[in-house]
């Protein structure tokens, strides 16, 4: 049971965190190890520095298909074959470096960092027009900040480890209850590449 600490939250949230005590059985949300080296302090005194909107949990859209606006995912859908930057990483070398290691075992079809603010929060909710299976990877996750899938309990971040999640066929909520802004970033992938295959059947 998780009993958040104030009255900011719509109740659907408090209940949401409340009353779903599942534990995770490993098919919605596990640890993921990636198989290049990236320092969290130097990304995450990058990540501070990057444009983000000012959407309720801002972003900044990074990484995805040439040509075109942001799609808000990998959409399910997409026939697109090749992807680019979408900022001047020129400021960003250690966000570039992940970025190149990463497409070194498959193609990085979407990236996009995304800062939350204190007592900020998500409404439960599926990516269903999406790649069902992403990979977060946390920057910062101040004490109270909780991310919690239905039926599979809340995902660990504390020890900043990435993980593979699957957003689009199980309801999962994300609140910040804590007075320090939560930065993460997220990624897809085609993950049919086998430098993926390796990264997530473990």
């Amino acid at each position: 049971m998780t009993t958040l600490n104030t009255d900011y939250y719509p109740k659907i949230i408090r209940d949401f965190f409340l009353y779903d005590n599942s534990a995770s059985d490993g098919t919605a949300h596990r640890p993921v190890t990636l198989p290049f080296t990236y320092n969290t302090q130097q990304l995450l005194a990058e990540a501070e520095q990057l444009p983000y909107d000012d959407r309720l949990v801002n972003r900044c859209y990074v990484w995805g298909p040439e040509g075109k606006q942001d799609p808000g995912c990998d959409i399910i859908t997409s026939t697109d074959k090749n992807y680019t930057a979408q900022i001047d990483l020129t400021s960003y070398p250690n966000i570039k470096s992940f970025i190149d290691d990463a497409n070194t075992l498959g193609p990085i079809t979407y990236l996009t960092f995304k800062r939350m603010k204190p007592r900020g929060y998500i409404m439960p909710h599926t990516d269903s027009e999406c790649n069902p299976y992403k990979i977060y990877v946390p920057l910062s996750w101040p004490e109270g900040s909780l991310f919690k899938m239905f039926g599979q309990g809340n995902i660990d971040f504390t020890d900043l480890k990435p993980n593979l999640i699957n957003t689009s066929d199980v309801i999962h909520s994300v609140v910040n209850d804590s007075d320090e802004y939560r930065i993460i970033f997220s990624f897809y992938a085609d993950w049919s590449y086998e430098g993926w295959q390796k990264v997530i059947n473990g």
